[in-house]
């Protein structure tokens, strides 16, 4: 491993913990959800199980790909599409989510056994295929899918990712464990990091956006107001809903009813596109 791999593994490990840090403050508050969270830490498993080897050997002594490679890989094949399908909107039934839990568990168990039992040769094309399937898939779902009301400003970087992964992970898949086995030795092991590494601070840093770390004031858009037509008496309420008010303090505090403020929650989320608090608080803060 050159002084470059070195260098951008170090930037990918510190961004990505610090990513996972922030992520885990954002899901406290709501405003993350954890399969999100899930995602960046399996990758943060595959870039150490990639990196670690690298400075002894990438396989076993017998040739394969190293156990926890292949462990790392798997949890990232789970991870990508559950991410994506809390991300995006559509129409897939439940069951689909179950599937991309439990064929990579079943995957992690079969992989174990065949280590332990030195059968691992078969297992690796397994896994290696079904790694990339999952990306390849979750990604061009990405394109061809719109994003829920909380992620649709990161719309565009995740197509851009989208993209990146589409063609990257499949070719470093490639490049370190086909092409030697054929007799070719090409050397990219810098891109892997360098996009974990890019991803994790775009993701970093809209974390710290909604955190409103970057902000002067902690003041809603007033843009919205005009954009969503709110009413004087709802951008009141917005502002209080926002600030985590509840239906009853709300009314205290404008000398209205309960069920007063409920009527006016509930056009404000009709006229804003939005299901919840939590997300009315992203739609006016970003």
């Amino acid at each position: 491993m050159n002084i470059i791999e070195v260098i951008l593994f170090v930037l990918a490990y510190s961004t990505i913990l610090l990513t996972i840090f922030v992520s885990l403050i954002c899901y406290r508050r709501n405003l993350e959800r954890w399969e999100t969270i899930a995602f960046f830490v399996s990758i943060l498993f595959l870039i150490l199980a990639l990196s670690l080897p690298s400075f002894f050997s990438v396989q076993d002594a017998d040739g394969s790909i190293n156990i926890f490679i292949l462990l790392s890989m798997i949890l990232v094949s789970a991870t990508t599409p559950l991410d994506m399908l809390a991300n995006r909107e559509h129409r897939l039934s439940p069951v689909w989510k179950k599937v991309v839990v439990l064929v990579p568990a079943i995957l992690f168990v079969l992989t174990l056994v065949a280590y332990f039992m030195n059968r691992g040769s078969w297992i690796e094309s397994v896994v290696v295929v079904y790694l990339g399937l999952a990306v390849a898939s979750s990604m061009i779902f990405t394109w061809f899918s719109k994003p829920n009301k909380t992620s649709a400003h990161l719309e565009k970087a995740n197509r851009y990712f989208s993209l990146a992964f589409m063609v990257i992970v499949p070719l470093a898949l490639v490049f370190d464990f086909v092409l030697p086995d054929l007799g070719y030795d090409v050397n990219i092991d810098f891109t892997l990091p360098l996009v974990f590494f890019l991803l994790a601070s775009y993701k970093l840093y809209d974390d710290l956006n909604r955190l409103s770390l970057f902000k002067d004031k902690e003041q809603p858009l007033e843009q919205h107001f005009k954009n969503y037509q709110i009413s004087a008496r709802e951008k009141e309420i917005v502002q209080l809903l926002i600030k985590g008010k509840t239906y009853k303090e709300i009314s205290e505090e404008l000398f209205i009813s309960v069920s007063t403020v409920k009527t006016h929650a509930s056009n404000i989320y009709s006229k804003c596109g939005v299901k919840n608090r939590n997300e009315l608080n992203h739609l006016f803060y970003n």
